[in-house]
């Protein structure tokens, strides 16, 4: 990568974000699909009147920090931190110069709602905001990615999909390296000792970032991730 290129990325190399669940253009309809539970649309006011709710109770936050970067083999290079991911996640990051290291989480409250309801019996009602928690963070994540994405590609600059410790070969333990690139509770995130974030409704990962990577859709068939809410199969 160019010189220019490189001192662009390094500019403003921490990003923070915050949505509310209506600027994430959640459709109740497609996640009543995801829901896959038989007589669904007697669900949809319920549905509504939570994101009502969500919307002035939940914190929905995300951001990112820009290093430099690679990737080799089967490894990933992050300035003085070596994380095995394994060759599959590596070959989708081939090329890269710099790694957009991401957090992003759909917040306490929306967890809180779900268990509010299954506590009370009202199984569907909690398992519906489950869900919809695991969406909302998706789509939060999504805007994050196409906003680095549109900025960059003014400048010739190429970012890929996002991956993340658990998916493929790579050791979901590793989240704790990538944790130490932020500040203490960075999006008000932190791990626990099994590695796994709190709130639940989080995601974390990396972006690869050059002039000559490549974007790849994620394809069910190569991911052994048993909790993603698109997956096919």
């Amino acid at each position: 990568m160019n010189k220019q290129l490189s001192e662009l990325l390094d500019l403003n190399p921490l990003m923070h974000y915050r949505f509310s669940p209506n600027e994430l253009g959640i459709s109740i309809g497609h996640l009543l699909e995801l829901a896959k539970i038989g007589e669904i649309q007697s669900y949809k006011g319920f549905l509504d009147r939570e994101m009502s709710i969500l919307e002035d109770t939940a914190n929905i936050e995300g951001g990112l920090i820009i290093i430099e970067g690679r990737a080799q083999k089967d490894k990933i290079f992050l300035k003085d931190k070596v994380f095995f991911a394994g060759e599959q996640v590596v070959h989708f990051l081939k090329g890269m110069t710099h790694a957009a290291v991401f957090v992003c989480t759909a917040g306490n409250e929306i967890t809180q709602r779900a268990k509010e309801h299954t506590n009370t019996g009202k199984l569907i009602e909690g398992y519906l905001l489950d869900l919809l928690g695991s969406v909302i963070v998706e789509k939060a994540m999504d805007k994050i990615h196409e906003s680095v994405q549109k900025s960059l590609k003014k400048h010739g600059i190429i970012i890929t999909n996002r991956y993340s410790p658990g998916y493929c070969e790579w050791n979901v333990q590793e989240q704790k390296g990538l944790f130490t690139f932020f500040p203490n509770n960075f999006c008000n995130v932190h791990l626990c000792e099994s590695s796994l974030m709190s709130p639940i409704k989080s995601v974390s990962g990396i972006m690869g970032i050059g002039d000559s990577v490549k974007f790849h859709n994620h394809v069910c068939d190569n991911c052994n991730s048993g909790n993603c809410i698109y997956r096919k199969k």
